[in-house]
């Protein structure tokens, strides 16, 4: 950490990107505008992307995991490689003496989610996931509701998701399943994490089930699923990625990414992959969304914009309470109680990635668990496998690795 070059309100905290891809490009205005983060150095496989990263930056750059971890410029490792190579670059880190900052679902398995806890337990360090959805105000805020029971006790959640994931540019680990690939693995962890933080976290059983629904896409698409809580509430959580309905139209036309202003136009992912023509201009397309790509804003990368455009996670989720049910809208959510609606505002506050950068922050300069660690990285891998099992053996899966949500 730098002392001399931090802030008022403590040391800098340099950070080294392992993985220069989609998720970097996601993170990076976070990260940059974060008066206590300073961007230090990247390692990927590819050059031309380290070569924009050293222009834009001015940081170190290098070509694999274990050089950019033996830097003395580096504090703490955000690694956003594939996901078969979280655990692999994890450990390296840690072994390093970095903390590890990583990108969601922390690994592919419940032994491997152990080692890396292990590792971080042994070697003194923070192992953190990003799960910055989260973090959002609005989840935050419903959660508040839930503790202070406001509303009466929370009874159900129902979050629904339809769009166009499966036939947006996508790499070939991420249409293979034993990777990683496919929507459950890709979207699932930022669903349920959402569920488990404002829930308590403690889920108890799932049921589910998967689909793969395109043998051009052979990864499953879709699913829908059924959790129970141990405090008795239960959630539905359904996503389709299979570019049909889309869920901006229950949803002001606004979701993660971005406004539509006008009525969008049907099957768009389906119909420019298809002229698209090849694997390898997919492949391009989806080169062009990295960092330093066309696809993305480098230059609101580097000022550190915030979101000013109104914003929803994705499609509908509504909390129902004993005496009323919560829904998000674009600038906040709605209350709708047992005499009159509200809407509570919620402008210009810091978006999830923020929140998450604090919170990553403070565990590492006061060495603070942080409520994202390792051991509820675990808990919604967890579920996330349940997913599966359940969906294979069409049967209800019980829960043996949760833990609940710090407040």
């Amino acid at each position: 950490m730098t002392s001399s070059g931090g802030s008022a309100n403590g040391p800098v905290l340099n950070l080294g990107i392992i993985g220069l891809g989609g998720g970097a490009s996601q993170m990076l205005p976070a990260f940059a505008r974060h008066s206590r983060v300073s961007v230090t150095a990247a390692a990927d496989i590819d050059q031309d992307q380290l070569d924009k990263f050293r222009t834009q930056y001015e940081g170190e750059t290098f070509l694999s995991a274990e050089a950019i971890c033996q830097s003395p410029n580096v504090d703490v490792v955000y690694i956003a490689t594939p996901n078969q190579f979280h655990s692999e670059h994890a450990l390296i880190a840690l072994e390093n003496k970095k903390h590890v900052y990583m990108e969601k679902p922390m690994t592919l398995t419940l032994e491997e989610a152990d080692v890396m806890i292990q590792a971080a337990e042994r070697n003194g360090m923070q192992l953190a996931v990003n799960v910055k959805h989260s973090f959002e105000p609005r989840i935050r805020k419903i959660r508040e509701m839930v503790v202070s029971e406001e509303l009466g006790k929370l009874r159900m959640l129902n979050y629904w998701y339809f769009n166009d994931w499966l036939y947006s540019p996508r790499t070939a680990e991420e249409l293979t399943p034993e990777l990683g690939g496919g929507v459950p693995w890709r979207q699932g962890p930022h669903q349920f994490d959402i569920l488990r933080t404002i829930a308590g976290g403690l889920v108890r059983t799932v049921r589910a089930t998967t689909g793969v629904w395109d043998e051009t896409r052979p990864v499953p698409g879709c699913y829908s699923s059924f959790l129970e809580f141990e405090n008795g509430v239960v959630a539905t959580a359904v996503y389709s990625g299979y570019d049909h309905f889309n869920s901006r139209e229950l949803t002001y036309r606004v979701d993660e990414g971005d406004a539509w202003p006008d009525a969008p136009v049907h099957a768009k992912a389906r119909t420019a992959l298809r002229e698209a023509g090849s694997k390898e201009a997919e492949t391009a397309m989806k080169r062009d969304r990295r960092f330093g790509g066309s696809g993305r804003d480098p230059a609101g990368a580097a000022s550190g914009q915030r979101r000013t455009t109104p914003w929803i996670l994705g499609g509908p989720l509504v909390a129902s309470f004993d005496k009323g049910d919560v829904r998000l809208t674009p600038n906040g959510m709605m209350v709708y109680g047992e005499e009159e609606k509200r809407e509570i505002p919620l402008p210009n506050l810091p978006d999830g990635r923020d929140g998450i950068i604090d919170e990553v922050y403070q565990a590492v300069v006061n060495g603070r668990r942080p409520s994202n660690d390792g051991h509820w990285g675990k808990a919604t891998l967890e579920v996330v496998l349940a997913l599966f099992q359940s969906g294979k053996e069409r049967r209800e899966i019980q829960m043996s690795r949760q833990v609940p949500t710090q407040d």
